[in-house]
């Protein structure tokens, strides 16, 4: 049985991460008692790979969200709004998903310590790519933000995936309207 995580290292302190499974349905409900320990919720997606498979499904719109969180954040700063309050008001709003909420929170701040590196995330780009690839399916928006993430990466290898949005920033020349020291 594979097993992939869905979450952060604080959803895995706090007990409320998501397990994606691939395998046979005995040896699942048999993990059943380990499951409930460490995640909120999991789910059996079909035989062996399938949980890794979904895994995949989860970081594309993952890694496609930051990207396009930084291209509307970039449009938002060129066209004059409050970089501060951008940031707040995208966090509040029903369009950013949870996983991205955070990120938002650290951005504010220039903090990109790393959560999910990009090192990871380029690492998973790759892998959904080749996948794609192999199922002749076109995927123009993973092979965009696949792009900015590995610029980013070339510059910064131990940061968060979410510098993806310093690099559109740095690609915008906008980048030092908010130069604040990074806090680590």
């Amino acid at each position: 049985m594979d097993v992939a995580i869905s979450g952060s290292t604080l959803a895995a302190e706090q007990g409320i991460l998501t397990l994606l499974a691939g395998g046979d349905q005995d040896v699942f409900l048999a993990a059943e008692p380990i499951f409930q320990a460490i995640a909120k919720q999991y789910f059996l997606l079909g035989g062996p790979g399938s949980g890794t498979a979904m895994k995949l499904v989860v970081n594309t719109l993952l890694g496609i969200g930051m990207q396009a969180i930084a291209e509307a954040v970039v449009l938002g700063e060129t066209v004059g709004l409050n970089r501060e309050h951008l940031l707040e008001v995208l966090s509040k709003t029903a369009v950013i998903a949870p996983a991205h909420v955070g990120k938002l929170a650290k951005v504010a701040i220039n903090d990109y310590s790393p959560q999910f590196p990009l090192r990871l995330m380029n690492k998973d780009f790759q892998l959904i790519l080749k996948a794609a690839a192999d199922g002749h399916i076109p995927m123009p928006a993973t092979e965009a933000a696949f792009r900015v993430n590995s610029e980013e990466l070339a510059h910064h290898d131990e940061e968060d995936f979410s510098a993806v949005l310093r690099r559109m920033e740095e690609v915008a020349s906008i980048a030092e309207i908010h130069s604040a020291p990074m806090m680590r």
